[in-house]
């Protein structure tokens, strides 16, 4: 008979293992704006919105992206802040009670392709909640009478930690490596998933080095780079150095970028350097 004990530690370990999976994500609004809708409330102006915030949850890289929260900062009124959205026929939905002069107001952010954010667009609105204990009457799925509409870019902004430094030599001057833990597009490239290395070079400024790792589509944001090998080889002009990036996915399994030569990607990233 398996031991009580041992099967309360292997659930427990279970559960840990997928809680471990769960990841979330920041995102920012860029080019936002907003406009008043159908509803004018005297003195209530929500025009022009200025800044967006959400924050994303995922289970793991299968599971639907859920908005946990979004707050939108408007010039000429106070903070909107909608929390704990459901995701239902393409639509998050969010319901904020007392928010500025109405009784509940039910927000709905478009279904966006988080996985690509950086490309993508965004939609949200508000609406003024015509519930049954308000008005009497039961109209559902209806979201009430349209209050605000916004529209923006999505940015990624989560934040990124640094797994791993190097420091090495290159032409006579001090170069430091510093591995982060997220992927990122490769600006040269539409598909490309790249890991980002910052590179210190001493006398040279600071740049960011783009090493290409074959991991595309929802996997990325699921997948750590935590190792930073450079392996040096002589060469009839000196020395020769090669950069190999371990990373993980979320199941453990190691995935090895290419060897890339050190030098092509410092020559990439600094050849608008004097």
């Amino acid at each position: 008979m398996f031991p009580k004990f041992a099967l309360a530690a292997a659930i427990s370990a279970a559960f840990l293992a997928f809680e471990a999976q769960a990841k979330t994500f920041k995102y920012e609004t860029l080019e936002l704006d907003s406009a008043n809708a159908a509803v004018q409330y005297p003195g209530l102006d929500l025009n022009g919105a200025s800044y967006a915030t959400l924050t994303v949850d995922q289970a793991h890289s299968s599971a639907p992206a859920i908005i946990t929260s979004l707050e939108v900062n408007f010039p000429n009124a106070p903070k909107l802040t909608a929390k704990n959205f459901n995701l239902h026929d393409g639509l998050h939905q969010a319901t904020v009670g007392n928010a500025w002069v109405y009784r509940q107001l039910n927000i709905i952010v478009d279904e966006s392709d988080f996985e690509n954010s950086n490309d993508q667009r965004i939609h949200f609105g508000g609406f003024v909640s015509e519930a049954d204990s308000f008005i009497g009457t039961g109209q559902p799925g209806n979201l009430g009478q349209p209050l605000f509409d916004a529209w923006g870019r999505l940015v990624d902004v989560t934040p990124s930690k640094i797994t791993d430094v190097k420091m090495l030599t290159v032409d006579g001057s001090k170069l430091r490596l510093s591995l982060s833990n997220k992927l990122a597009k490769h600006p040269n490239s539409n598909d490309e998933n790249a890991v980002v290395i910052d590179s210190l070079w001493f006398g040279n400024g600071e740049e960011k080095l783009y090493v290409p790792i074959s991991v595309f589509g929802n996997k990325a944001k699921f997948t750590e780079p935590y190792k930073l090998n450079i392996s040096t080889t002589s060469g009839p002009d000196g020395d020769e150095h090669f950069i190999h990036v371990l990373a993980r996915d979320e199941h453990g399994n190691e995935l090895p970028s290419a060897e890339v030569p050190l030098q092509h990607l410092l020559e990439e990233a600094y050849r608008n350097h004097q």
